[in-house]
């Protein structure tokens, strides 16, 4: 028995998905945001149920919805999913295996998109999915885990004051297994203000949710920017060889691999950039992130 929760504004494909592979005891629970949402007005089958948890006040939309549906949640696992990749036939039951064979189970997400993004992804997917995969690390748009593998109380509360579940849902998760076989290719923006607003967001969530790790990230970028321009063939051919080879790992035939060299000359301006400004839009919202549990929604 699985409680799955989809944070969604509207009953779209990934609904119907979901319900479909609902086995006995599972439970869907759709959350949106207010009862002018969409979703709020639709009448939902046996075993799903849509919830309204409110404007945030504190926090991210999807925090607040994710905190509100662990509230109601009647199963022993959770299951957290989000609307914006496919849920192919057998998705949930693969999940559902996964996690009885290693208990706490993560998907990998690669974001994936043309325009400006294109700059921006071989370097994401190294440091992002490659490090989450090899880091122990969560993604929230797909990850299962139980009662007992953490303290339900205290994540709920904290979801409600801060921005990452990512982030948050990391660092109180141990023996996190990421599976490969659930790699999902995101679809992103690739609008230069759309990357900016994505970055940053990326950016605070490492330098908040997992502090050991900033001085690395902006080290190595510095660094590896710096040897680009020192020595460009071998280390653009090392790099962009790394990044082929994740690509490659990850299921995932794109050419964008071959900018690796032109985004690591980027990158550590656009690590600077997303440290010093507090202020992002995600989902409709702007929101400012002082400090993990310091969140400010915007209007």
């Amino acid at each position: 028995m699985v409680s799955v929760l989809l944070p969604t504004v509207e009953w779209g494909p990934v609904c119907e998905q979901l319900t479909a592979q609902l086995d006995g005891d599972d439970e869907l629970l759709v959350v949106c945001d207010t009862e002018s949402d969409p979703v709020a007005d639709s009448d939902p089958p046996d075993g799903v149920r849509v919830l309204v948890a409110g404007e945030p006040e504190g926090c991210s939309g999807k925090a607040n919805a994710l905190a509100y549906g662990m509230e109601r949640a009647t199963c022993d696992r959770f299951l957290w999913t989000d609307d914006d990749f496919d849920h192919g036939e057998g998705w949930l039951q693969q999940v559902k295996r996964l996690a009885g064979e290693h208990g706490v189970v993560t998907g990998v997400p690669v974001f994936v998109g043309e325009g400006w993004w294109r700059l921006a992804e071989p370097l994401v997917a190294v440091s992002g999915s490659l490090g989450l995969y090899l880091g122990g690390q969560v993604w929230g748009g797909c990850v299962t885990f139980t009662r007992d593998d953490v303290d339900v109380e205290r994540l709920v509360a904290d979801l409600r004051r801060t921005v990452s579940d990512d982030g948050l849902l990391s660092a109180r998760l141990d023996d996190v297994t990421a599976v490969r076989a659930l790699t999902e290719q995101i679809r992103v923006d690739g609008d230069v203000d759309a990357v900016r607003q994505r970055l940053v967001r990326f950016t605070q969530t490492v330098r908040f949710e997992e502090t050991s790790s900033t001085a690395a990230l902006v080290g190595s970028f510095l660094l590896l920017a710096l040897a680009t321009l020192l020595w460009p063939l071998p280390v653009g051919a090392a790099t962009t060889a790394l990044t082929a080879g994740t690509y490659s790992f990850f299921g995932v035939r794109r050419s964008t691999f071959l900018l690796t060299a032109p985004g690591l000359l980027l990158a550590p301006l656009a690590v600077g950039y997303g440290l010093l400004v507090p202020e992002f839009e995600w989902g409709g919202r702007r929101y400012r992130w002082r400090d993990v549990y310091d969140v400010t929604v915007l209007e």
